[in-house]
């Protein structure tokens, strides 16, 4: 007798699970339930089908009932409710457009993803608003653009989603406002990265608002929104980018384990605890590679890669996902922020002896026409050298790096390692020295203890309270003159060997140059010539950045 599969969720586990167990075998049925009208979109497009970068509406529907069904000889049903499981019958009852069924299965795989987290705004339920999730959201706000011609949206929360909406409004001709109630944009980057983006975004054009929330909301001939510090703001569409939780209801309803995260635990074969019960996708805690400790991670990689085990597990193949590192990049207008691994503060908080450097650098050859720069905070341990983590910002190619960094992750390499790297090199797409083996050359002189560095968060806490460091400016004479840090001494970098008489042997001297280079080499030559010196990692551009979120 065949196995019969049952897949409740038909989007991006549900689908790429259903597919795999028929490549898997031939001998099972597959039947696979969505309750909206579409299955296999793709959602992380939606964003970008509202603004009108993705000008087709097909192209975000990967599949129709028909085409999947045809493809992989599957029971596709839409607009299919799950209302129970029962495991001891080891049936579902779904609830259909002609009424309620009972299907049986052998193995059933829960991938009911996540919903929307709607916040507790006063008034939410008497005025108009949408999310971000579905084919029927983004459908909804096209037509209310086309219909009711919004001069303004009011964007409810600045993560992935909300940026990605912010900059469709502007294609559309649409003022942006973004609304953040934590202390910046995009929480799970490191601040002195994510405020590169929220100033990108401002200066094209979006309103961005952070540590402020959302606490009432009416409409008379506009909507009104008034914030936690009183202020109101005026606009005609509102979208709630508020974030996602796990849709674990049915699945707890059936005894289904679910852990601290709120999302339902599985082992590395995607089963539960509950035999013949699978779950994948944005429902499920998953394993961080990194500290071996559960996340929640809704992104569309570690969701179909999950639904790919399941799917070979139960059409009786063998096939196990072993967990996530945690790769995401958003990009505003052509600027690019990318995140691998773990931050400083998550690393500390695993229990690792964290460092981090900045560096930044040109992300093609600097001679190339259109060359763009790339900042980048790379975190290891003190102890091993291990890469822990890298967030980056800037120019196109930015994702390249943080995807170079993840595989780095993955095979467990220190920053030792990142020295020796061979990334594919000619001037219009990189440098000779890519900008992940310089992370590697600045991290490694730092644990070697020949770089001599210090970050520009500890030179800043020591301005900021009043200490009159020795801080050397080794720039070109004009961009000294154009901006420094208060109180420094200018020296050209090429110049510190014959001006020796002007630096205090008696005291540490601070160095910084833009980005770090020529502070380095100028360090090295005081070093040898027998002063204290120490250079700032990132220079003087990281040292603003710090200077501007303290």
């Amino acid at each position: 007798m065949n196995t019969k599969i049952v897949i409740i969720g038909g989007v991006a586990a549900g689908a790429t699970a259903a597919a795999k167990a028929r490549r898997t075998s031939e001998d099972v049925s597959i039947t696979m339930a969505e309750k909206g009208k579409y299955i296999s979109f793709a959602n992380c497009g939606l964003p970008y089908y509202t603004g009108g970068t993705i000008a087709s509406r097909n192209s975000i529907l990967l599949h129709t009932k028909k085409t999947f069904g045809d493809r992989f000889n599957a029971n596709v049903m839409t607009r299919t409710e799950a209302l129970s499981i029962d495991p001891v019958k080891k049936t579902v009852l779904f609830a259909t457009e002609k009424g309620q069924v009972e299907t049986p299965y052998d193995k059933l795989l829960i991938a009911t993803g996540a919903k929307t987290f709607i916040p507790k705004i006063e008034g939410i339920d008497t005025v108009p608003y949408f999310t971000m999730r579905t084919v029927d959201d983004a459908d909804g706000v096209k037509e209310w653009i086309e219909t009711k011609k919004p001069e303004s949206a009011l964007i409810i929360g600045g993560g992935f989603i909300g940026i990605e909406t912010a900059e469709a409004m502007l294609h559309c001709g649409i003022k942006p406002v973004v609304v953040e109630a934590l202390d910046e944009i995009m929480p799970n980057l490191p601040r002195i990265i994510a405020m590169n983006l929220r100033e990108k975004m401002i200066s094209d054009g979006c309103d961005v608002i952070i540590k402020k929330y959302v606490k009432k909301l009416t409409q008379s001939d506009r909507i009104h929104a008034e914030l936690s510090d009183g202020t109101v703001i005026n606009t005609d569409l509102v979208i709630l980018c508020t974030g996602v939780r796990p849709s674990v209801e049915l699945a707890e309803a059936a005894g289904v384990a679910v852990g601290e995260r709120g999302g339902i635990l599985t082992n590395e074969r995607m089963e539960t605890n509950v035999r013949d019960i699978y779950a994948a996708g944005d429902v499920v805690e998953k394993t961080n590679l990194i500290t071996g400790k559960k996340v929640l991670m809704p992104l569309a990689g570690p969701a179909n890669r999950e639904g790919r085990a399941a799917g070979c597990n139960m059409a009786g193949g063998n096939m196990i996902f072993k967990g996530v590192i945690g790769s995401s990049v958003v990009g505003f207008n052509g600027f690019v922020t990318a995140q691998t691994g773990l931050t400083f503060e998550q690393a500390l908080a695993a229990g690792f002896d964290a460092e981090y450097v900045y560096t930044e650098d040109v992300n093609t050859s600097s001679y190339y026409p259109g060359h763009g720069y790339i900042f980048m905070m790379t975190i290891y341990d003190k102890k091993t050298g291990r890469l822990l983590g890298l967030s980056a910002c800037g120019a196109g190619g930015t994702e390249k790096r943080a995807d170079e960094a993840a595989v780095a992750i993955y095979a467990g390499l220190t920053v030792y390692d990142l020295e020796h790297l061979e990334f594919c090199y000619a001037p219009p797409f990189a440098s000779a020295k890519d900008n992940l083996n310089i992370a590697g050359f600045v991290a490694s002189n730092t644990l070697r203890h020949t770089g001599f560095t210090v970050t520009p968060e500890f030179v800043y806490e020591k301005i900021k309270n009043g200490e009159k460091l020795q801080l050397l400016d080794v720039r070109s004479a004009p961009e000294h003159k154009a901006y420094a840090i208060e109180g420094s001494q200018h020296i050209f970098v090429n110049d510190v060997r014959n001006n020796t008489d002007k630096i205090d042997r008696s005291r540490p001297v601070y160095v910084y140059c833009a980005v770090g280079f020529r502070g380095y080499l100028a360090v090295r030559s005081l070093r040898n010539l027998g002063f204290e010196a120490y250079n700032i990692t990132g220079g003087i551009e990281a040292y603003f950045r710090v200077k501007k979120i303290s």
